[in-house]
């Protein structure tokens, strides 16, 4: 896929409505818009059955481990940030929902939601400070670097602890331990 437009001059995203679900709660009775309102990023193709019965039309399926070391392979590289970058650049006006999910719906899609949520010009701490979601460090940063984004792999694991922590304060307050079903950030 040839991206047409620069590297250094990507504009800043539309501020969708980041929905974060796992793969499995994909069903016809989440929607809350209008179906030509949604776009869907898949991290998994595990899915890819369920995915290619749902009546969205905007939708890209991009299958990558969930692994932090860039040295594995498969791992979430610049292609695969290239991609998520331009579908959502190439996303019609009309779409307001941006639903992301991988197979548990706390890891690679949480990286993804955070990115997006940099890359819109809002802050990403709505992830990183939820002790629901372990955001995939890798996918974090690649896709912030692509973007162009200030997110050098110190400030990427500055960002892990806190996430750590929040995870800590709401294990000793007995509220965390699972995903939520899922999460709506406006």
């Amino acid at each position: 896929m040839s991206n047409p437009i620069p590297h250094w001059r990507y504009p800043r995203l539309k501020k969708y409505r980041i929905h974060i679900i796992p793969a499995p709660a994909l069903r016809d009775c989440i929607w809350e818009v209008p179906y030509k309102r949604n776009a869907l990023i898949v991290c998994t193709n595990r899915c890819e059955h369920i995915v290619s019965s749902l009546p969205i039309k905007e939708k890209l399926v991009i299958n990558f481990p969930d692994v932090e070391d860039k040295h594995y392979p498969g791992a979430f590289g610049r292609a695969h940030a290239r991609k998520i970058i331009w579908f959502l650049l190439s996303l019609p006006r009309s779409v307001t929902d941006l639903y992301i999910c991988c197979s548990k719906g706390g890891s690679r899609s949480a990286g993804v939601a955070a990115a997006v949520l940099r890359m819109s010009g809002r802050s990403d701490k709505r992830v990183w400070c939820n002790p629901y979601y372990v955001p995939n460090l890798l996918v974090y940063y690649r896709l912030c670097q692509e973007y162009h984004l200030f997110a050098p792999w110190w400030y990427v694991k500055l960002l892990n602890y806190r996430n750590r922590r929040a995870y800590r304060k709401a294990k000793e307050r007995h509220h965390a331990g699972g995903y939520e079903r899922w999460q709506i950030i406006k």
